[in-house]
């Protein structure tokens, strides 16, 4: 059916027709809703946890201790960060941490969490050989760090 208007033809419009409109208007409303929505950041706030950072000396009965890595593992997480020790006992973790508890232990180099007396390689073996058992285990060490925003500094002196 076409309808005639002032030289403007019209043509009648189904009901399917109609609904199908509203639809498709309804859809691309929400579409540009949410297009903005994205673009703009709605909802995507990107939330910092505070960390630190951590440095310091390691000293076995008043001297730097110059081999061993020291590790760092979260008391709440489990997770953890290590560094090698340089030869004048300084550390100086790769990258900030999270704040919070952290219990500190000591592994050879090249170990990561196996204690030293797991490895087959002597050296390794010898480099933590005067360093007490106790802070060369996360279960058994009680050297504690905690880690504030910033830069943070702990020195251990370790006692045989």
């Amino acid at each position: 059916m076409s309808l005639h208007f002032k030289g403007i033809q019209m043509r009648a419009v189904s009901g399917v027709a109609m609904k199908r409109i509203a639809v498709t208007k309804t859809i691309f409303c929400v579409v540009s809703a949410l297009s903005v929505c994205i673009l703009s950041g709605c909802g995507s706030r990107v939330e910092t946890i505070p960390s630190g950072t951590a440095s310091g000396t390691v000293k076995l009965d008043g001297k730097p201790l110059t081999q061993g890595r020291i590790n760092f593992v979260s008391s709440t997480t489990g997770t953890g960060v290590y560094t090698d020790l340089q030869s004048d006992g300084s550390y100086e973790l790769p990258n900030a941490i999270p704040e919070g508890d952290y219990r500190v232990y000591f592994t050879s180099s090249g170990l990561g969490d196996a204690p030293p007396s797991e490895s087959g390689n002597p050296e390794m073996n010898d480099a933590l050989k005067d360093v007490p058992k106790k802070y060369q285990s996360e279960q058994s060490t009680d050297l504690q760090a905690l880690i504030k925003e910033g830069d943070n500094t702990f020195d251990f002196d370790l006692k045989p």
